[in-house]
């Protein structure tokens, strides 16, 4: 039966951590601290380096952190920048526009801190995922560079861009560095689009054996050995590093429909935990999806109750946390 870190590594999940505003309430996000969250509940034990400010939510977020059970060692304390958050407009009922403030505290996380805690945590990182987000500033870029040249271990890019926070050209360059990517259909055809490539055919989820010769060259490009792509209620596909799609899957009937927020980091978290626990691809895709598909029937990005993570565990094989 497969158990966390076959070898004895835990993920490192890098990123920023902040609050998304809404009229009422602040509502702890973030699509890194949404997978580590994941992952801490499911046994995995994920060192989560960020940055918060030495304020009422960085507190607010030490606090989930700990409610989730999470190593605090790599939450840094800005005392100049205020903790991250995102303002969430309603323009109509169930109609959202997001405006991600600049210049906050996980723009500024620090490469030696960060490093440092690696280092003293006396236990090795078995994979190293960020983000597009927390690259916008040089400081974080700089902390996630040293990161990559501290570790051997796989580096994966949950692809997240968002308009006007970091350039294409710094987005590529950071794609050049990773092994894996995750990102959905729109996402992919944007790159795609950046480097001068087009592939109609990536619109629609393919089937298993579809070669695409751009996709192909995406991954040429750099370092990239696998591209795993969402395709929202149509399912999920795989690529490899020659352009051929490995897997492919529907997305199957939702038990419940809440809401889709987070969905995706749920399918990377559970993505990362196939790969810490060896589950075959085709395996691990599925289990993905039908994660994600779980947590569209609670509200926001990750359950008030912890309990609903146990079932998960169990029907997974992973060890319980009691």
């Amino acid at each position: 039966m497969p158990t966390p870190h076959p070898q004895g590594g835990r993920p490192l999940i890098f990123g920023e951590a902040l609050v998304d505003v809404f009229h009422e309430e602040d509502i702890p996000g973030g699509a890194p601290f949404n997978v580590a969250r994941h992952l801490a509940a499911l046994g995995f034990d994920p060192l989560f380096v960020s940055r918060v400010g030495s304020d009422g939510r960085g507190a607010a977020l030490r606090q989930e952190l700990e409610r989730f059970g999470m190593d605090l060692s790599g939450l840094q304390v800005d005392p100049l920048h205020a903790t991250g958050a995102v303002d969430v407009i309603e323009s109509a009922p169930g109609v959202h526009r997001f405006d991600i403030l600049t210049n906050r505290a996980w723009d500024y996380i620090d490469g030696h801190q960060a490093s440092t805690c690696v280092t003293h945590s006396g236990k090795s990182i078995a994979l190293l995922y960020y983000g597009t987000l927390a690259q916008r500033q040089a400081s974080s870029r700089a902390a996630i560079g040293a990161l990559q040249a501290q570790l051997a271990c796989p580096r994966w890019c949950d692809l997240n861009w968002r308009a006007g926070h970091l350039s294409p050209a710094d987005a590529l360059a950071m794609l050049a560095t990773s092994e894996v990517l995750k990102v959905n259909e729109g996402e992919l055809l944007m790159l795609l689009d950046w480097i001068g490539l087009s592939d109609a055919s990536l619109a629609q989820r393919p089937q298993a054996g579809h070669r695409s010769a751009a996709l192909g060259q995406l991954c040429a490009a750099g370092r990239l050995q696998r591209v795993v792509v969402t395709y929202g209620s149509s399912g999920y596909a795989a690529f490899e590093r020659s352009g051929d799609c490995s897997a492919s899957g529907p997305a199957g009937t939702l038990d419940r429909m809440v809401d889709t927020v987070g969905a995706g980091d749920a399918f990377t978290a559970a993505l990362i935990a196939g790969a810490l626990c060896d589950w075959p691809l085709s395996l691990t895709l599925s289990r993905a999806n039908a994660f994600a598909g779980a947590l569209c029937g609670v509200r926001g990005a990750a359950p008030s109750d912890l309990g609903f993570y146990a079932s998960w565990r169990s029907a997974w094989g992973l060890p319980s946390l009691v």
